[in-house]
């Protein structure tokens, strides 16, 4: 007889382990939401990619970088450009990465480049999981909606379901995001105009009599060019100021003839 009048609880057979053994504690089952780590070649990356290089031609590298993503399944972006600076995005698929930076590598000269890849294969898991739970409740409350009978269960589970609903819509949201980052890779690139090479400068040599007339007749040319262009300068100063200075002096000289006294011969 047990206490409060209960039977006892019959005794568990033990199972038999893998050996087909009995009495052994039984191992615990792993977890059936448990998921193995995707393999490597499996894993979901978001790749990026800067460059920065100068080009001998501003518009046809643009041409060239817009023809390369073309080819490979891609296409462009945010695109900038000047006269010697452009800027472009680029959207590659991630299977063509490689090759279109190799070809994008051709257009120019290479003065900085930058390439990375995160590893975001543990954010689609996780929000593919929560999509499907999430699906899964809406599901619920539409049933339960199916099965309302009064005004004021109705309201309360439309509430419900339409909250949940938006949840979904954001959930799906991020995963669309995340696969098209994971799908299409980003390449950012930077083209400058190549300066022009300096001109070279001749080596002085001794010349000869033509050479030594050719310097004096472009020295004599040079000088009379500045001289005309001297007196052109001060001519409307000579004008301006030397009409008063000369009827000065002929009302001054004239005064003086008049003062001058007249003597008498003996």
């Amino acid at each position: 007889m047990t206490s409060a009048g209960h039977e006892a609880a019959a005794p568990v057979p033990a199972k038999p382990n893998s050996a087909g053994g009995s009495g052994g504690v039984a191992k615990e089952a792993p977890a059936q939401n448990a998921q193995p780590p995707a393999p490597v070649q499996d894993r979901m990356l978001v790749q990026t990619a800067r460059i920065e290089m100068t080009v001998k031609a501003i518009f046809d590298a643009v041409s060239g970088a817009r023809a390369i993503a073309t080819t490979n399944g891609g296409f462009t972006g945010q695109e900038e450009s000047r006269n010697d600076k452009a800027s472009i995005t680029l959207r590659i698929p991630s299977d063509k990465f490689d090759a279109a930076l190799r070809q994008l590598a051709d257009l120019g000269t290479i003065k900085f480049q930058h390439k990375q890849a995160e590893d975001v294969t543990e954010q689609v898991v996780d929000l593919d999981s929560r999509l499907r739970t999430q699906r899964e409740s809406v599901a619920r409350m539409q049933a339960l909606l199916a099965r309302a009978s009064s005004v004021s269960e109705i309201a309360q589970i439309e509430s419900e379901l339409t909250r949940r609903q938006s949840d979904l819509e954001s959930l799906q949201g991020r995963r669309d995001t995340l696969g098209g980052k994971v799908a299409l890779s980003t390449v950012t690139l930077q083209l400058t105009q190549e300066s022009a090479p300096p001109v070279p400068v001749e080596a002085a040599t001794g010349g000869g009599f033509f050479d030594g007339l050719s310097d004096g007749w472009g020295a004599f040319g040079e000088f009379f060019t500045v001289t005309t262009r001297v007196l052109g300068a001060i001519l409307p100063f000579l004008v301006a100021l030397g009409i008063p200075a000369g009827l000065w002096f002929y009302f001054r000289r004239k005064r003086r003839k008049a003062a001058r006294p007249v003597t008498e011969s003996v």
